[in-house]
């Protein structure tokens, strides 16, 4: 608990959006954040040559999937383009997390392909890369890493009614789940759900075993759930995200009261160890509540 405190501290996240240069301190965790404009990252991407290490890395992203759907030979190039650009701008900048507004990107179509495989990457070597600009998730992820040695997803929480279970679902998803150390899950090649571009990746998560589900709300205050995960959804015939994933919660009796949004998924029942970070460092835990506030009328 003590080093994963001490490495928030000498962390810096970059927060890619917007058009401003701003440099700040994040209250009680102490990472430092740095602001810089949406468009350094697409102006370095359109600078990042097809080298060997592109090569090399698209390669090895065929080679270890389970099978591959939509994406091209090209799209690989162009994700591990991606990849490179974003290991080149944490070098520039000296950070070593970020977080982009990667949606506004792919709509603007600044980029032929989202992120999406480079996070994975990323976070399977333990360096935090968040969707949309989400600074508490980006520090939600953080505190996986460094204080479980494992990564997580940022997810999309859809409550399935007529079975009572967590839809968890985002295109963005480590696979090293058991840790970073350990051998990658399977996973499989797919496109970007939104755009229909580039490559993301299908992750599928061990049926069976238990999750946490972690959200900063605010440096002060933080969501922590368990569950159980039933089963991997694949789209289509589903709609949503690539990674999607059905979770039993525990201690909550309908879903439609699990709290939060972005909230990290992570492997393994983690309830005892983020409590007590919690307790060490003076942050609020809340859990959803545990019976229904929902009535019939």
């Amino acid at each position: 608990m003590i080093r994963a405190k001490r490495c928030f501290e000498e962390s810096r996240i970059l927060w890619i959006h917007q058009d401003k240069h701003e440099d700040t301190v994040m209250d009680r965790l102490g990472t430092r954040i740095r602001a810089i404009p949406r468009r350094t990252f697409n102006e370095l991407f359109d600078r990042m040559p097809v080298n060997d290490e592109v090569k090399d890395t698209a390669s090895a992203m065929r080679r270890g999937a389970k099978r591959t759907v939509e994406p091209t030979i090209e799209d690989c190039l162009n994700s591990a383009r991606a990849y490179t650009t974003a290991k080149r701008l944490l070098a520039d900048q000296q950070a070593n997390a970020l977080t982009m507004d990667c949606l506004g990107m792919v709509g603007a179509k600044l980029v032929p392909t989202p992120p999406c495989y480079a996070w994975t990457l990323l976070q399977d070597e333990g360096i935090t890369a968040a969707c949309e600009a989400d600074l508490f998730g980006a520090a939600s992820m953080m505190l996986t890493s460094y204080l479980l040695d494992r990564p997580g997803y940022m997810n999309d929480p859809v409550a399935e009614t007529a079975k009572n279970l967590l839809i968890a679902a985002h295109c963005t998803s480590g696979t090293r789940l058991n840790g970073f150390d350990k051998p990658r899950v399977p996973y499989i090649l797919r496109n970007h759900s939104e755009s229909a571009l580039g490559v993301a990746v299908q992750v599928l998560w061990p049926v069976g075993q238990p999750i946490s589900l972690i959200r900063f709300s605010n440096p002060n205050e933080l969501i922590l759930d368990t569950g159980t995960l039933v089963c991997n959804v694949n789209t289509p015939p589903a709609g949503g995200c690539r990674t999607s994933v059905e979770i039993r919660m525990d201690n909550v009796e309908d879903a439609r009261d699990v709290l939060g949004f972005h909230q990290v998924v992570t492997l393994g029942n983690h309830r005892r160890v983020v409590e007590g970070f919690c307790q060490l460092y003076g942050i609020k835990v809340i859990h959803s509540p545990e019976h229904t506030k929902h009535g019939i009328g």
